[in-house]
């Protein structure tokens, strides 16, 4: 399915091709000479090479839009691997009565749509490679006073088009972090079980930001 950038771009393809073909004929017509191919010509070579740029614009977008698709998809073992977290989830909160609401609210987050939290203005976070549960995406943290939500949108999905893939309490998270290469690496705690939130980002001025807004 097309997104909305592609879909403009072929529109505008199309209308520039009906527009030349329609300007071609009336300005053939125009005087006493009779039609004029010539003329005519010349509206309809220039139609259709501007509309086959739009057109082949609208294709790059739409196959960049598929290969990021593609890439950030999760695979069947990070699928089964997020639904046994839940069931463990579910299982102690039963048993135990105090885990957290924020535990579950991370499992059965994922999938849903994003929906920030009204104080995470200054805490949003953008354009950032993430890594959860050996899964790079494209996305973005929003870090409030008190959890970090993970959240996967590409670069050509909408704000509505985010989906929430964690949310972690600050609490469970290590005050301290790795650096591997470009990416930095924290470490949190979901049950009994040591997780890492690995990132990074084209922008070196947002790491000291996510590093203070982390602590």
């Amino acid at each position: 399915m097309r997104n909305t950038v592609s879909t403009c771009l072929l529109g505008i393809g199309v209308f520039l091709f009906a527009a030349g073909f329609i300007t071609g004929i009336v300005a053939a017509q125009e005087g006493d000479g009779g039609f004029r191919f010539i003329v005519a010509l010349y509206w309809w070579l220039s139609a259709i090479i501007a509309g086959f740029f739009f057109i082949g614009l609208s294709e790059i977008v739409h196959l960049l839009q598929r290969i990021l698709d593609k890439s950030a998809a999760p695979s069947s073992a990070s699928a089964e691997s997020l639904k046994r977290e839940g069931e463990i989830s579910s299982e102690t909160t039963v048993t135990n009565g105090t885990a957290s609401s924020r535990e579950k609210t991370a499992v059965s987050s994922n999938a849903s749509e994003a929906q920030p939290p009204s104080e995470v203005s200054e805490g949003k976070i953008k354009d950032l490679t993430l890594v959860l549960d050996g899964e790079r995406f494209k996305g973005q943290l929003w870090i409030t006073a008190s959890e970090v939500q993970v959240v996967k949108r590409s670069a050509f999905q909408s704000e509505s088009e985010a989906q929430i893939v964690k949310v972690i309490n600050k609490s469970d998270l290590s005050s301290d972090y790795e650096r591997i290469k470009d990416y930095f690496v924290y470490s949190f705690k979901e049950g009994s079980r040591i997780q890492k939130l690995e990132f990074k980002t084209h922008n070196l001025y947002d790491y000291e930001r996510i590093v203070n807004l982390l602590k």
